[in-house]
């Protein structure tokens, strides 16, 4: 399945009934994510314990993460801390509050010398743009792109939050230039080429969009979003047989998906209007 995401929005598309759940659109749930370790495994700090243990505590009850990354700012647990209390406030949508919390552990980082700084930009670059403030979420972006540590599947998602950022910016030149970024740091993932498959459909880059759905759909073969896809560039294209046929695959992967019921509203619309 593609990776789940925080904020659904809605967004109007091109797609032949109404708006369906674009995902291009959709931001990235803040990620818990740590540098790819060395050949040699270094031991872990007490620190790194306390931090891994508080972000897992802030993931699973946000309200009691609050408590604890707090009680461990108080302490003296630094930018760490404040990067827990961002993921507690990000698990509680209050993105404004994350976005400051995200900003100062990347600050405390960055002047500390430790690369975990672009994983926190990249997360402030997140919350700011599930609050909906684009312009925020590309220098953040930006700025974890600029520390020069990221490996490829990192820079990669960075990328493709950049991408999905300039989409919403209606910036489609420039998102199609981030998502080859994307599909040249990380070819396998599934995600980037569902995403630039959208965009090329709205860009109407039919032939584009048939290219990076198949690639997506042989990389992930039964994942509803990227069935779900595949039927509104087939319905663009005026195919209604493999539009059908695809939108049915999307309900027969995920019934109770999102996708689905986007493909089953768009089924049943389709037989209304093949009957009249």
């Amino acid at each position: 399945m593609i990776s789940s995401l925080l904020l659904p929005l809605l967004m109007q598309s091109v797609t032949p009934y109404g708006s369906p759940i674009d995902p291009v659109l959709l931001p990235s749930k803040p990620k818990n994510e740590q540098p790819v370790e060395a050949a040699a495994p270094v031991a872990k700090t007490a620190t790194d314990i306390r931090f891994e243990q508080c972000l897992d505590q802030a993931a699973d009850d946000p309200a009691n993460g609050l408590l604890v990354a707090n009680k461990w700012q108080i302490e003296g647990g630094g930018y760490l801390a404040r990067n827990c209390l961002g993921f507690a406030y990000a698990g509680q949508e209050d993105w404004a509050k994350a976005v400051a919390e995200f900003v100062q552990a990347a600050d405390g980082a960055q002047a500390a010398g430790d690369e975990r700084a672009a994983i926190f930009w990249s997360q402030a670059g997140n919350a700011a743009f599930a609050g909906n403030d684009e312009q925020a979420a590309l220098k953040y972006l930006a700025t974890a792109l600029e520390q020069d540590t990221l490996d490829g599947l990192l820079k990669g998602e960075v990328h493709l939050d950049m991408a999905r950022v300039h989409v919403a910016l209606n910036q489609y030149d420039e998102a199609k230039r981030q998502f080859a970024l994307v599909h040249q740091l990380v070819p396998e993932d599934p995600l980037g080429w569902l995403l630039s498959a959208t965009l090329a459909r709205r860009m109407g880059d039919l032939a584009q969009a048939k290219t990076d759905i198949a690639t997506a759909a042989r990389l992930v073969t039964t994942d509803p979003a990227i069935a779900l896809e595949a039927g509104n560039i087939a319905y663009e294209a005026g195919d209604l047989v493999n539009a059908k046929g695809s939108w049915q695959q999307a309900v027969k992967f995920g019934p109770d998906s999102p996708a689905a019921k986007a493909a089953t509203r768009y089924l049943a619309q389709l037989e209304d209007s093949m009957a009249e």
